[in-house]
């Protein structure tokens, strides 16, 4: 299934939309099925990835592993309550590989998460890369490796949602 550039581009757009959407509007639930069965979700630091450091702020490896994320965000995480804005910039399209399955995407883009205190307090939470392999196939568009590359060292305590 070979798709055009254009075509490529608004799937990734649509897909990196819902992500935001979902953890903007505190939809949780429905993040990991956003994600293959079989995937990476993992926070890095650039420091680390430079470095090639294996340290990771947070590291899962299946769509389980992101639900059980989810479950103990809504039931064990004790937090000050707090909202975030992503933003998104800068799609570019690294490679696309096809085969009889569909379309494997590797992509980059820039990300920026503001958070919002309870008290309305506003401030940069986390701003950097994401580096992610992307699957187009018959079931849609799906992160198969989502990495998030934080460009400070400097991780909040209070990193509770996804990036």
């Amino acid at each position: 299934m070979v798709i055009e550039a254009a075509e490529i581009k608004r799937k990734i757009d649509e897909l990196q939309t819902r992500y935001i959407r979902l953890i903007d509007d505190e939809r949780w639930e429905e993040w990991p099925d956003l994600f293959t069965e079989t995937c990476l979700y993992k926070i890095v630091t650039r420091e680390n990835l430079n470095q090639g450091l294996p340290l990771s702020v947070m590291e899962c490896h299946s769509r389980g592993m992101l639900k059980d994320r989810v479950t103990g965000l809504r039931t064990i995480n004790v937090y000050e309550p707090h909202r975030y804005l992503h933003q998104i910039s800068g799609l570019e399209i690294e490679s696309v590989v096809s085969d009889f399955g569909g379309d494997t995407v590797r992509c980059r883009s820039n990300y920026l998460v503001i958070r919002t205190m309870l008290d309305g307090t506003m401030s940069i939470f986390s701003a950097g890369i994401y580096l992610d392999k992307i699957v187009l196939g018959r079931d849609g568009a799906k992160f198969e490796e989502r990495v998030v590359v934080a460009d400070s060292r400097r991780i909040e305590t209070l990193l509770v949602f996804p990036l």
